[in-house]
């Protein structure tokens, strides 16, 4: 083994163990009534051999058991799971929640259902509307993609999506195009595919699945005009109505990324509430129409890590691995690479 991959292994490891007794400590004398957790997962996997397929970005590597052990660890706690109907009629404040989220539209967000039928437990699938109407792949599985065929680097990779994150979705998407050609954009597998319209408007209709607006292109809103962010987010919205006869009553922002005026934009689009990418607990009661309801915090769980041992740093609201990891993402994000050949 390479000694900074060893050393790094080792720092990851410590931070990790750090958390476990964090979360013991908090969950022994902290109290967890009053808090909404909300969790973002992507596309889900069979098994932990396809995130190595090279199809498309791994992102959390979670499993479709990893994600019933995860239900499942909450419901053995007496928390309940709850869905966009039940935040609107009002949660009592001294309860403990959680919300489950998919963002993109992925296929693969399908294999979520048996998973909830068997657990009976709802969950938001936040929708990327364009992607679904014109079937093109997720920009960032195309970087992943063309680089893994380059052999670039996974901190190459990464460097790119980073500086890629800085433009309108059409530019990345026609700067992609421009370096490795028109057909780029279409997907290559039932993995990195989104859902069709028609996959949409049947998975729509299940008691457990309820819809959210993830813009009609994946925007990552603060590159866009204020005109241009109503625009994908009313787009967004009349889309989704189209296509499944469902109006969503609550918005993921992509990339987390938010602000005061696009907090305003969805409000003005008759959304309720919003999710942000920031980790942390959503104290109750939740007021609708403020900055709280409208820009909630969501946990992201990985499947390369121990998935009680997630959890219960979640609950205890406090990682020292979060902390360390969000420091170095905010380093590598200001060394990102120039637009890649």
């Amino acid at each position: 083994m390479h000694r900074p991959f060893k050393i790094r292994t080792l720092l990851k490891t410590a931070t990790i163990s750090s958390d476990a007794i964090l979360a013991s400590l908090y969950l022994t004398l902290g109290s967890e009534q009053g808090s909404l957790l909300s969790f973002l997962f992507h596309g889900l996997f069979e098994s932990s051999e396809e995130p190595r397929s090279g199809a498309l970005d791994p992102q959390q590597g979670v499993t479709s058991e990893m994600f019933g052990a995860f239900i499942r660890y909450f419901q053995e706690r007496s928390y309940r799971f709850v869905s966009p109907d039940n935040l609107l009629a009002g949660l009592p404040p001294a309860g403990r929640y959680v919300l489950i989220t998919f963002d993109d539209g992925y296929y693969s967000t399908l294999r979520a259902l048996p998973v909830l039928e068997e657990c009976d437990v709802p969950a938001v699938f936040f929708i990327s509307s364009d992607h679904v109407k014109r079937g093109k792949a997720f920009w960032w599985d195309v970087v992943f993609r063309q680089f893994k065929k380059r052999n670039r680097t996974d901190i190459e990779i990464r460097q790119a999506v980073a500086n890629y994150k800085r433009f309108r979705t059409a530019e990345v998407e026609a700067d992609l195009r421009k370096h490795y050609g028109e057909s780029v954009m279409r997907p290559v597998s039932d993995l990195d595919r989104p859902c069709t319209a028609s996959e949409l408007r049947d998975f729509a209709g299940h008691r457990l699945v309820f819809l959210g607006n993830h813009t009609k292109d994946h925007a990552i809103l603060t590159n866009y005009s204020p005109g241009e962010i109503r625009e994908q987010i009313q787009g967004g919205q009349d889309a989704i109505q189209q296509m499944t006869g469902r109006i969503p009553q609550i918005i993921a922002y992509p990339n987390g990324n938010d602000s005061p005026e696009i907090l305003k934009a969805a409000a003005e689009a008759g959304l309720s509430c919003g999710m942000s990418a920031r980790p942390g607990r959503n104290r109750l009661p939740l007021r609708f129409g403020t900055l709280d309801a409208m820009s909630m915090k969501r946990f992201t769980l990985w499947g390369n890590y121990g998935m009680e041992q997630q959890c219960r740093a979640c609950r205890a609201g406090l990682s020292l691995y979060r902390f360390v990891d969000g420091i170095k993402t905010g380093i590598q994000t200001s060394f990102s690479l120039a637009r890649p050949a």
